[in-house]
């Protein structure tokens, strides 16, 4: 109960730090004249690794060299995990048009690319896995691999809710407004 709660704790944190990057990366957030300075941006974007580094440290008892390994080969796959990302968008941004113009040809061959996609992505994943089983115990990889996974659904989610512009309660029947606290459950 304890851990869970510290690791919702930790991984809110690391979500709000998550749901800045992008925005500190392209210049956009702080002050109206286009964001903050370089050094700024830096110096924040290194805050937030050093947050999200002793928060993995914490959560699968990391050493220092691990973590350092880990930071190394998160930035080793990170480019290329965008990579598939951009061309995942494009595919279904090329998918919905394709279906809208009723080109059947063009649907099958969007298609074919997505799979393909997916293929790649998993190929990633495994190759990932491996250079993470040479420093991490099955135990950690398993942990980094779950933590991930609650950060991707929670960004999907938060990413949901922003495009959605009916309240939370409407949304999700689960979903409770900010600061409300866990639902309490039924005295036995």
């Amino acid at each position: 109960m304890r851990t869970s709660r510290r690791l919702r704790t930790a991984l809110m944190a690391v979500l709000v730090a998550c749901a800045a990057l992008p925005q500190i990366a392209s210049g956009q957030g702080g002050p109206p004249g286009g964001g903050p300075p370089p050094g700024e941006r830096d110096s924040l974007e290194a805050r937030v690794r050093a947050r999200m580094g002793q928060m993995l440290r914490n959560q699968l008892g990391l050493t220092d060299p691990q973590v350092r390994q880990l930071q190394t080969t998160n930035r080793q796959f990170e480019g290329q995990r965008r990579t598939l990302l951009q061309e995942e968008r494009e595919v279904r941004v090329g998918l919905r048009g394709a279906i809208e113009s009723g080109d059947s040809t063009r649907v099958s061959a969007m298609l074919d690319r997505m799979f393909a996609l997916q293929r790649q992505r998993l190929d990633l994943t495994e190759a990932e896995q491996k250079e993470l089983a040479t420093f991490l115990t099955p135990v950690q990889r398993a942990q980094l691999f779950g933590l991930e996974e609650q950060l991707r659904r929670r960004m999907a989610e938060m990413r949901e809710d922003r495009m959605d512009p009916r309240p939370p309660q409407a949304r999700r029947p689960d979903a409770r407004p900010p600061g409300a606290g866990a639902p309490r459950r039924p005295p036995r």
